[in-house]
């Protein structure tokens, strides 16, 4: 059985991402004559940051199932064999990852990889991942 964990979502990113999008959205509607030339190239490209910005806000979440953990961030995806998995532990790193707070987990896997993740049940998911055998959980 499968279990999906959305995101924590900080009130911080989530500013930024918004005001990215806000951003965008007032530079595009301040454009004369958006359906010609550049204007209308910078309304595509506009359009398109501001869809990977709604994009990642809503679709930041992970699934566990029997064998792996897959974080899902926007267009990115990643697989972790759950057998693969050699630490789990909390920290506040801000290096780049499918989490959308700061308070994350770091997940150590295979030769020397690292994910972080930040599930809004964090608890619920340290468990579901004990309960399937993966070792190295420090809560």
């Amino acid at each position: 059985m499968q279990h999906t964990y959305r995101s924590r979502v900080d009130g911080k990113i989530g500013v930024v991402i918004a005001l990215a999008a806000l951003v965008l959205v007032l530079a595009g509607a301040s454009l004369p004559d958006p359906l010609h030339g550049t204007a209308f190239a910078l309304h595509v490209v506009g359009l398109l940051c501001l869809s990977l910005c709604v994009w990642t806000l809503l679709g930041t979440y992970y699934v566990i199932d029997a064998s792996s953990l897959v974080a899902h961030s926007g267009p990115f995806r990643w697989t972790i064999p759950l057998r693969e998995i050699r630490s789990v532990r909390s920290t506040r790193e801000t290096h780049s990852g499918p989490a959308l707070s700061f308070d994350r987990l770091r997940v150590e896997f295979g030769a020397g990889r690292v994910l972080l993740v930040s599930p809004r049940e964090k608890e619920a998911f340290l468990a579901d991942l004990a309960s399937r055998g993966v070792r190295g959980i420090e809560r």
